[in-house]
């Protein structure tokens, strides 16, 4: 079941490992996760600010900076190493900071 899987990659004790469970079990993937992945990604980031304020700290000293998540094999989450990435985790904690700035 879907919630044995969720259990498992809790209990994995690194984030790579977390990514290789993931890659390896991708049919198990929600078909609409190209749609929803932008708001999940906003939301967990949110929640992780709001648990950590040592980070929530970090993220708004970056001012008005633009963030970039600077990483050559991922062209989706980050720049592609290169520039011609999304960088969607980048604009992601870019609207963390902003939501951050105006409601609290």
């Amino acid at each position: 079941s879907h919630k044995k899987q969720y259990r498992h990659i809790l209990e994995l004790a690194t984030p790579r490992e977390a990514f290789d469970y993931a890659r390896a079990h991708d049919s198990l993937k929600r078909s609409d996760w190209n749609d929803v992945k932008d708001d999940i990604m906003f939301k967990a980031c949110l929640a992780k600010f709001q648990q950590h304020p040592k980070l929530k700290e970090i993220l708004l000293s970056t001012g008005h900076r633009t963030l970039v998540e600077h990483t050559e094999n991922d062209s989706y989450w980050a720049d592609g190493g290169d520039g011609t990435g999304k960088n969607q985790l980048g604009i992601t904690l870019m609207k963390v900071r902003h939501y951050h700035n105006h409601h609290h």
